[in-house]
């Protein structure tokens, strides 16, 4: 398998991860597209000459999709998001213009309405359905070199807030049992924040640890 390079992207009012990843050398992807992320990515891709085939969203909130339409346009990048969150894209709008982001309604041109595998090259990316946060999160594992953008579902010793609409406490427990039970030295790379890895999210994320303790408790029971 070829090298992975990844270019994070730090970007908009909430300085949300966008991250840019060649996947192979004329190939890439993009994973999230927040406000300000096209001047940055095409420049990007116009010096290095480097096609970008997909647009990879985690979950619809603005600061996660506000750009992903102006790059699509430029480049002709695939767009991929779950069929739970179309629903969203209207109260993304809304809040984009409370910030004054600039925005133009995302055309979707792969709606998911199950998890599947996505090859590019000599590269598979698991696509991890994980709502929680919205209904429609999705996480992007790349199993060959255990890595897992997670969006708003995890961070660094914290995990997504689940008072926003569509937002649900027991599905993010379900989604954060998926993650974790991935191998320990699995690189997260979350939507705000530093990356991290599972095993120290188990270890020392406190809202991790009292989900799992609630999993195992009847084991000691």
């Amino acid at each position: 398998m070829n090298k992975v390079e990844l270019i994070k992207l730090v970007v908009g009012p909430l300085r949300t991860n966008t991250y840019l990843l060649n996947l192979q050398e004329t190939h890439s992807i993009l994973i999230d597209a927040g406000p300000g992320s096209f001047d940055r990515v095409i420049y990007y891709l116009d010096r290095y000459n480097v096609k970008l085939k997909y647009v990879l969203l985690t979950h619809a909130h603005f600061d996660h999709i506000s750009d992903v339409q102006f790059i699509k346009e430029v480049t002709g990048a695939k767009v991929i998001m779950h069929h739970k969150d179309l629903e969203l894209i209207e109260f993304a709008e809304r809040i984009s213009q409370t910030f004054r982001i600039r925005w133009k309604l995302p055309d979707i041109d792969i709606v998911l309405t199950n998890e599947k595998v996505l090859s590019i090259g000599d590269i598979t990316i698991n696509i991890i359905h994980t709502p929680g946060h919205t209904p429609g999160s999705i996480c992007y594992y790349i199993e060959d070199i255990k890595w897992i953008f997670t969006g708003d579902t995890i961070f660094k010793g914290t995990i997504g807030r689940v008072d926003l609409p569509g937002g649900s406490y027991k599905d993010i427990c379900y989604s954060i049992k998926r993650i974790t039970s991935l191998p320990g030295y699995t690189r997260i790379y979350p939507g705000h924040g530093p990356s991290t890895t599972i095993e120290e999210e188990k270890r020392e994320n406190p809202y991790v640890r009292a989900i799992l303790v609630e999993r195992y408790r009847h084991l000691i029971m």
